[in-house]
C-alpha cells in the first residue's frame, strides 16, 4: 500500500489494460479506501459511511455484517454493475439495497464536462443514471479498484475524510482517494481481538457460567485463530490466566477451579466502580455507563 501512495503522489502508472474487473473481483468484499487500512465502508441505515473500529462502538460481528458488499455485473456495457450490500444480494441475482447518487442536472453543459458532488445513499431504487457503475483498474495500486458513474464520466465513488463517501467530479487524481481495495471478506478476522475471539467459544460452552480453561483450549475455532492470525500455539494455562486477570472489566477469572466466565454489563460496570480511587475516576466511569447503557 506505501509503494501505491508513492506512486500516486509521483503519478506513475501501471499498466491495468490486461486486467479483468470481473474475474478479478471477490464474490463478496470490504471496500477499503487507498491509504487508510483501518477504514471500511459501512451500510448505517440508509447511509454510507467510511469507519475505523475505534470509532464505532460495535462488536467484531456487529462492525463487519455491515461492511460485507457485492456486485450486480449488468449486461449492457462491459465491467458495468450496482453496488449493494451484500445482506441483501440475498434477495436475488436483482434488487437489493444499491448504492445510489443522485446527481442533479446534466453530466455535461456547453460541450463541458461538469464536475458536481453527490452524497452516496443505499436504495432500493434502481434508476440506472443513479445507479449505475463501471468497475475500473486503479492506475496506481495492483488489486485496487475505483468506481466511475456510468452515465457521469469523470465522477468517481471518493473517500473524504474522515468517514465521507461521495460520488464526485475528479479533481486532483493525486489527492482525491477514488481508488479502493475489494478486500475479502474472510480478512476481517485479522482484526479480531482476543476477546471477540474468545467470547463466542466463551458463550457455546458456558452459556454465560463458568468455563474450564481446558475446553476452551482444545475448541477448534479458539486454536484455528492462534494458529491463522497470532502464529502462534494456543496459549497454556498461566497464559490464559495472566489475559483474563488483566482484562478483569470483560471476564471473571477462578483460579482454582481454572475456569473463566464472561461478566455483563452491569457486572462490568459494578467491577469499574469497585476500582476506580479517584473521585474523577467515578465520574469518568459513570459518564462512559450512560454512553454503554444510552
Amino acid at each position: 500500500m506505501l509503494e501505491a501512495i508513492e506512486r500516486k503522489k509521483r503519478n506513475l502508472r501501471l499498466d491495468t489494460s490486461f486486467i479483468q474487473p470481473r474475474m478479478s473481483i471477490p464474490k463478496e468484499f470490504m471496500l477499503c479506501p487507498l491509504g487508510h487500512p483501518d477504514k471500511f465502508v459501512r451500510a448505517v441505515g440508509g447511509e454510507l459511511k467510511v469507519q475505523s473500529r475505534e470509532e464505532v462502538r460495535a462488536n467484531f460481528n456487529e462492525f463487519f455484517n455491515k461492511a460485507k458488499f457485492s456486485l450486480w455485473w449488468l449486461p449492457e456495457v462491459n465491467n458495468m454493475c450496482r453496488l449493494r450490500t451484500a445482506e441483501s444480494a440475498a434477495q436475488g441475482q436483482e434488487g437489493g439495497m444499491i448504492l445510489n447518487f443522485v446527481m442533479e442536472g446534466a453530466p455535461t453543459a456547453g460541450g463541458q464536462l461538469c464536475s458536481k458532488d453527490a452524497d452516496c445513499v443505499l436504495r432500493a431504487n434502481e434508476d440506472p443514471r443513479y445507479s449505475n457503475i463501471i468497475a475500473v483498474a486503479s492506475p496506481f495500486s495492483p488489486g485496487a479498484f475505483r468506481f466511475e458513474g456510468a452515465f457521469w464520466p469523470g465522477h468517481y465513488l471518493s473517500f473524504r475524510a474522515p468517514g465521507t463517501l461521495c460520488m464526485a467530479g475528479l479533481a486532483d487524481e493525486v489527492k482525491d482517494i477514488t481508488d479502493f481495495y475489494l478486500v475479502d471478506y474472510s480478512a476481517a478476522y485479522k482484526t479480531m481481538t482476543v476477546d471477540e475471539a474468545l467470547a463466542g467459544p466463551v458463550m457455546a460452552h458456558g452459556s454465560g457460567d463458568w468455563v474450564k480453561l481446558s475446553d476452551l483450549r482444545a475448541d477448534l475455532s479458539v486454536r484455528t485463530y492462534f494458529q491463522n492470525f497470532l502464529k502462534c500455539a494456543v496459549w497454556n494455562n498461566r497464559e490464559f490466566e495472566d489475559f483474563f486477570e488483566g482484562h478483569f472489566e470483560q471476564w471473571e477469572f477462578d483460579k482454582k477451579r481454572a475456569s473463566v466466565r464472561p461478566r455483563s454489563v452491569a457486572q462490568q460496570l459494578a467491577e469499574k466502580l469497585k476500582r476506580a480511587r479517584r473521585r474523577e475516576d467515578l465520574a469518568q466511569v459513570v459518564l462512559s455507563a450512560e454512553e454503554e447503557l444510552s
